[in-house]
Order: C-alpha cells, then sequence, then structure tokens
C-alpha cells in the first residue's frame, strides 16, 4: 500500500513539473506573438534536450482527461502549438528539423479530427458541433501562419509545409462536411482560397496545386482519413447511388431486350420452321398428284391396250 502511494505520488510530481516546464515562454522578447486561438506560445521546441517531457506531459494530459470531448479540446491545443513551433524553427533557420515538425503537427492535427469524429459518430452531431466550429477556425489561423513561412522558407524547405498543409486541409475539409453539410463546406473553401489568393504568385501556384484550386475554389476532399479508412462526402454517395441506380436501370433493360431478342428470334426460327413444313408438304403433294396422274395414264394406256388385243 505504501508503495503504491509513493509511484502515485512520483506521477503526480513529475506532472506537476513537466506541466509546469511546457508552459515556460521560448521568448520573452519577442515584439509580436502570433496567437491561436488560446495559444500565444509553443513552448519547448523540438530542438530542446527537454522536448521529451513535453510529449510526457502531453500523454499524461489525455491519459487523464474525462473524456473523448476533453481529448479533443487538448489536441486541439497541441496542434496550435505545433505550428507556432513549425514558425518559430523556420524563423530561426531550423529548416530540417522543420521540416521533421511538419510531419508531426499534421498528424496531430489528424488524431485531433480522428477523436471528433469519434464524438460525432458516438454522442451525435449536437456533441460536437461547437468543436467542429472551434477546429475550422483554429485551423484556418493555423493554415495562415504556416502560408506566410511557406512564403518566406527557402526552396528546398518548402515541400515539407507543403505537404503539412495539403494532408491537414484535406481532414479538415472533411470534418466540416460531415458535420455542417456542403454549404458550409463551400464556405470554409472560399475562407481558404483567400489565403491563397494573398500570397506571391509562385506559392500561390504550389499551393493551388497541391490543394487543386479551380476556379476560385478549392475541390472538394474525397476522403478524411477518420479511423484509417476513407470516408466518402455525402454528395459523392449521392452521385455514387444515382450511378449504380442507372447502371442496374441499364442492365435491367438489357436484361429485357435480350429476352425480347430471344422471343423474336424463336418466334422467327418457329414461323421459318412452320414455313418451311408447309413448303415441303405442298412439294410431298403435288409429287403424289403428279405420281397419281402417272398412274391413271398408264392404266388408261394399259385398257386401251387390251381392247386392241380383244379386237
Amino acid at each position: 500500500m505504501f508503495k503504491l502511494s509513493r509511484i502515485l505520488f512520483s506521477v503526480l510530481l513529475t506532472a506537476i513539473t513537466i506541466l509546469s516546464i511546457n508552459g515556460i515562454p521560448v521568448s520573452a522578447d519577442s515584439p509580436e506573438d502570433t496567437v491561436i486561438g488560446d495559444v500565444t506560445d509553443p513552448g519547448i521546441l523540438p530542438d530542446s534536450g527537454f522536448y521529451f517531457m513535453k510529449s510526457w506531459g502531453r500523454n499524461l494530459q489525455l491519459m487523464f482527461a474525462g473524456s473523448d470531448t476533453e481529448q479533443a479540446r487538448l489536441m486541439l491545443k497541441y496542434a496550435n502549438e505545433d505550428a507556432l513551433a513549425l514558425q518559430k524553427m523556420y524563423q530561426l533557420g531550423k529548416y530540417d528539423l522543420g521540416a521533421k515538425h511538419a510531419e508531426q503537427y499534421a498528424l496531430q492535427l489528424q488524431n485531433t479530427v480522428q477523436t471528433m469524429e469519434q464524438v460525432r459518430t458516438q454522442q451525435g452531431k449536437n456533441a460536437s458541433e461547437e468543436m467542429v466550429g472551434k477546429l475550422e477556425q483554429n485551423y484556418l489561423r493555423q493554415q495562415e501562419v504556416l502560408l506566410s513561412v511557406l512564403e518566406k522558407a527557402p526552396e528546398s524547405a518548402q515541400n515539407g509545409l507543403l505537404t503539412a498543409i495539403e494532408n491537414s486541409n484535406k481532414h479538415v475539409a472533411a470534418m466540416v462536411m460531415a458535420q455542417e453539410g456542403e454549404q458550409a463546406l463551400q464556405q470554409y473553401q472560399e475562407q481558404v482560397n483567400q489565403q491563397i489568393k494573398n500570397m506571391g504568385q509562385e506559392t500561390k501556384i504550389m499551393v493551388q496545386q497541391r490543394l487543386e484550386v479551380k476556379h476560385g475554389q478549392t475541390a472538394q476532399s474525397s476522403g478524411a482519413d477518420f479511423s484509417g479508412q476513407g470516408i466518402m462526402t455525402q454528395t459523392q454517395t449521392e452521385a455514387q447511388t444515382q450511378t449504380q441506380a442507372q447502371t442496374q436501370s441499364q442492365n435491367q433493360g438489357q436484361g429485357l431486350n435480350q429476352t425480347q431478342t430471344q422471343q423474336q428470334t424463336q418466334t422467327q426460327t418457329s414461323t421459318q420452321t412452320v414455313q418451311q413444313t408447309g413448303q415441303q408438304s405442298g412439294q410431298q403433294n403435288t409429287q403424289n398428284q403428279g405420281a397419281g396422274q402417272s398412274t391413271g395414264q398408264g392404266g388408261a394406256n394399259q385398257g386401251a391396250g387390251n381392247k386392241q388385243q380383244g379386237k
């Protein structure tokens, strides 16, 4: 019992220490602090020797979270911190480490969306409505920060950021579609497109190619990967259903046409058989009649011969 108490006390003490370190600002003399949601500082950066303690602190917070809803809120906060950490590392010229951290940021946001999707499917849209709205607002701010970093980054350091923006945008767009529907997705896409329009021409073209921005709107995401499986949007599902119905109708129509064709073929075959049989019968009758006439003529000739002999 005493041993268990010591273990619990050690865990709590470690958690308090980690959370305290996690809250230490990176730079206190920054003239302007970028704000994403309620996060103003990224905390410990990945190049720090104490970064592993930040990861432990996050895991402990998630472990003691009382619900999926609370976990989703924490994960969104972590994604905000990771976006600010990316900005800081690129500002410091740590591009290689920043590119690796971009993958972590995208994964963090994906996990956030997956947890929100669990809340939506298990508890209903009302339970996840506020969270998804906050996700959309925070992510648009995250993307704004990352686009500003992308525009200033050297060409060799842009691909990691582009991939992170592409993947995270896909998951958020699908979450908005699943929660709020087509109209809300279009509004979200317009906001994304507006952010891209404010960029330089070269950077804008790169981002447009990744996000498939066309005719003033981003292309709809076909698959948000919430749980390792693709999730299809409502519009695409309806379109697929209509296509299947049309295909089925066509197949049925083809089946009917084939049946009708077979019936017509059988009827034509029967008619030809009857006609051939009739023709054969007519020919046989004609032959029989000819044979009868020949027989009659033979008999008449024989009778005439007999008469002549009698005479």
